[in-house]
Order: structure tokens, then sequence, then C-alpha cells
């Protein structure tokens, strides 16, 4: 019984510990604010606190699929985020 109850807590903390960039949330995001100015926020937000963790294929995932999950809250400033995050990945990933 020991064993079991344990099992069930390190499956609970292993579903609820985050393991890389979760593009997911990203698109999460994009579903979830219907209001432009809001989603714009809650992307640039997370783009910025992603930006270290995410690989540049994550990053071709989010620019392909931008314009469709951003609609009218797309941007330059969202584009820019996403190949600066890009340039940094890279670098991180030839190292």
């Amino acid at each position: 019984m020991r064993w079991l109850t344990l099992c069930f807590v390190l499956m609970i903390a292993g579903a609820g510990a985050k393991q890389g960039c979760g593009v997911r949330d990203l698109y999460h995001i994009a579903y979830t604010f219907h209001d432009p100015t809001e989603r714009h926020k809650e992307m640039v937000t997370w783009l910025i606190s992603n930006q270290t963790q995410c690989r540049s294929q994550d990053y071709v995932v989010i620019w392909n699929n931008l314009s469709e999950w951003a609609g009218s809250a797309d941007s330059t400033q969202l584009r820019g985020l996403v190949v600066h995050g890009y340039k940094e990945a890279s670098a991180r990933e030839k190292k």
C-alpha cells in the first residue's frame, strides 16, 4: 500500500513539473484570451519568460503558427521576440 501511495504521489509531482518550452501553453493562451490586447500581452510575457527553455525547433513551430494563434494580436514585437529567441536557441544548441 505504501508503494502504491508513493507511486501516486510521484506521478502527480511529475505531471505538474514543467518540461522544456511548453508550446502548448502558448497555444492555450491563443484560445483562452479573446481580447487581442490581453492576448498580445500574455503572449509577450510567455515568450519572454520561456526564451531560455525553448529550442530552435520550438520557435519554428511558433513562427509557423503565430498568425493563427495571435490573430489580430500579431505584431512586429511578437515576431521580433520569436526571431530573437530562435537566434539565441540556435546559438545555445551550437555549443
